[in-house]
């Protein structure tokens, strides 16, 4: 009996739930410019989930800019919290649903706020947003039992796909951890703002994003905005341009304690990169591949974009790891030359006497290299023929209405593809410049490593890479490792 009574429960509250939607979505009016208005759910049906967005009294989500002190620079905003409550409709078997109700707002309860965020993204007609809801949910919905639950969500612009193709690229790579993220339509106080890339944050969370203890654990960030944060801690070699703030603890929660242990952990991190011991501080394969994303994307974005270091706690074991590439908003500036964190943050590494930073960024990219553009293509296939993929196209169709924009799915990532295949090949021929000759396991030195690396290759007991043609005919095979020997036997 009580089975029953449950099951006619649930079923009162879909029939309600889509009754309300039915009954709402179709008749709602959202304002889509000075000229034009579309319903909600003409908006729903353009195939992206619809995130809808309403606040007390429909107060604005505003910020102002605030100017770097004399001797720093740069400029940020600073934005208030505004509660609200949010929905997210979807089409679902052709019929508007609601996907997620954060209900009305109530502290620590229910609803959400909603703040403009970033810093020059922030200072444009058409604001990001961050979002915090008052209780913890996947709003990306993986799963109803699902592990990526968390308050914070970030809405980003990302009109030339930079962040979506940024992320892919981190995700092959291979990134400690890269943010789950989808495109949907936006709605706020009944007006139509576009489509963002709904995203997770950067954040504490064990479970699905960034994983430090919880006591003595911490996630900072070398950051230009420094001034605009009450607390931070002076770096020794790029202050005042550059300082340390966190994400972790918060700055009402972080003690003096864990001050003073960053003031010399960053003391320490620093001077490592000039006296060549930066291998007992940092980890070395999480800033070659947080390198790499920069390069392949081809950033210039030098103050902007975000250098976040993680490290779990205060024991020795415990390395400085760069865990996520995040900002690429400055993407595709440097189509023949390296990145900008090579003249501004990786310049030490790349230019100290210990090269295993530098082996260590070769052969990661000797590990990708190969199948590289095959993975991109196939990405782009993939995105184009999913329900996302099709969803974007339309919404960039209504965006062109709306902005007379000459933008289009399709097109953007045609031209995504083609940067990054003419990058790819300034990129081979320069990073394999740094590769010493005939170094097959990339360690810096020949010697009887590299034949039993290249017999491994040979074996399949390990993965070919091009560093194992000593011949230069295209092919690995047994007479490169005779052409190997017969060079260290000289």
């Amino acid at each position: 009996m009580k089975k029953i009574t449950l099951l006619l429960t649930v079923l009162l509250l879909l029939l309600h739930a889509g009754h309300a939607v039915a009954g709402n979505t179709a008749t709602t009016l959202v304002k889509v410019s000075e000229t034009m208005t579309s319903t909600l759910s003409s908006i729903i049906g353009k195939g992206l989930p619809v995130v809808y967005v309403t606040t007390v009294d429909n107060e604005e989500p505003v910020c102002e800019i605030v100017y770097a002190p004399a001797g720093s620079w740069g400029s940020t905003i600073n934005s208030e919290k505004v509660p609200g409550r949010m929905l997210i409709y979807n089409r679902v078997g052709g019929v508007d649903s609601v996907l997620y109700d954060s209900g009305d707002y109530e502290k620590d309860v229910s609803g959400i706020t909603i703040k403009v965020r970033g810093n020059t993204s922030a200072k444009g007609e058409r604001k990001t947003y961050k979002l915090k809801l008052q209780k913890k949910s996947d709003l990306l919905m993986r799963g109803v039992d699902s592990v990526y639950k968390d308050k914070e969500w970030l809405l980003l612009k990302d009109d030339n796909l930079y962040n979506m193709t940024g992320f892919n690229v981190s995700r092959l790579v291979g990134m400690k951890w890269v943010p789950g993220r989808r495109f949907v339509n936006v709605v706020l106080n009944n007006e139509y703002r576009g489509i963002y890339l709904l995203t997770e944050s950067v954040k504490r969370n064990p479970k699905c994003r960034l994983d430090v203890d919880k006591d003595w654990g911490f996630i900072f960030e070398n950051d230009v905005y420094w001034w605009n944060e009450p607390v931070y801690v002076i770096s020794p070699a790029y202050h005042p341009s550059y300082n340390y703030t966190f994400k972790y603890p918060d700055e009402d929660e972080i003690t003096e304690d864990q001050l003073a242990y960053m003031r010399g952990l960053v003391s320490r991190f620093e001077s490592s990169q000039v006296d060549g011991s930066y291998p007992d501080v940092i980890d070395v394969k999480s800033f070659a591949s947080w390198c790499l994303v920069h390069d392949l994307m081809g950033i210039k974005d030098g103050g902007g974009c975000n250098r976040y270091y993680t490290k779990y706690d205060t024991t020795a074991a415990s390395k400085i790891f760069m865990p996520v590439a995040w900002d690429f908003d400055m993407a595709e500036r440097t189509s023949s030359a390296w990145s900008r964190c090579h003249t501004v943050y990786m310049a030490r590494l790349f230019a100290s006497s210990n090269r295993a930073y530098v082996n260590e960024y070769v052969r990661q990219w000797c590990l990708l290299r190969d199948s590289f553009l095959e993975d991109v293509n196939q990405f782009y296939e993939e995105f184009v023929n999913s329900d996302e993929g099709r969803g974007l196209s339309s919404s960039y169709y209504f965006c062109n209405v709306v902005w007379n924009q000459n933008l289009w799915s399709d097109y953007l990532l045609q031209w995504r593809h083609d940067w990054l295949v003419a990058r790819y090949e300034w990129l081979d021929a320069n990073i394999m410049a740094l590769h010493v000759p005939n170094d097959v396991n990339v360690d810096g030195v020949v010697n009887i490593g590299d034949v039993t690396s290249l017999i491994g290759m040979l074996l399949g007991n390990t993965r070919q890479m091009v560093t194992g043609d000593i011949t230069g005919d295209g092919d690995i095979n047994i007479s490169d490792v005779t052409a190997l020997i017969n060079q260290l036997l000289k």
